[in-house]
């Protein structure tokens, strides 16, 4: 081990801080994956739930978009949180917003559905549905990006939408 650690510092000191970069993510990503959210089971059944939810919310609301419109958010989003590194937050963070009302945010649970995420191209976990996917990308980050589901959360409560992340 301590020639290892020798034969490490004698590299150059580009190398060592990629290195140490790689070595931080893998072990981030392997503690996302032993310590799971909470939530993420609580919320297994939501897919489910969407298409009748979506029935009853459709006697209520109308839908604010075009289904093509839902489908692109939902890329959108799966696009913003896909991948371990380049995510964009913001952008998955504005297009939640964007929802209108409770038939909205049913709608897009549905064309969601359940997606792979991936790091450095290689699958990792299972598969997770909008609101599993979302929590963990946006909310377990060590609380860097926490502030997007409270945002997300509290946009929706003001137009009466009963969902939450």
């Amino acid at each position: 081990m301590k020639a290892a650690y020798n034969k490490f510092r004698t590299l150059p000191m580009p190398v060592q801080v990629a290195g140490g970069a790689v070595g931080l993510f893998l072990l981030y990503k392997t503690y996302k994956l032993i310590f799971k959210n909470e939530q993420e089971t609580s919320n297994a059944n939501i897919k489910k739930e969407s298409d009748k939810e979506l029935a009853e919310f459709m006697k209520n609301y109308k839908l604010s978009y075009p289904l093509s419109q839902y489908e692109s958010a939902a890329n959108q989003i799966y696009e913003g949180t896909k991948y371990g590194i380049g995510d964009n937050y913001p952008m998955v963070s504005k297009v939640l917003q964007s929802m209108k009302n409770n038939a909205d945010v049913a709608k897009l649970i549905g064309v969601y559905g359940s997606r792979q995420n991936y790091v450095f191209g290689i699958p990792v976990g299972e598969k997770k549905d909008l609101f599993t996917n979302v929590r963990s990308e946006l909310g377990s980050n060590f609380g860097f990006f926490s502030g997007h589901i409270s945002n997300i959360n509290d946009n929706w409560a003001k137009k009466g939408i009963k969902y939450k992340l």
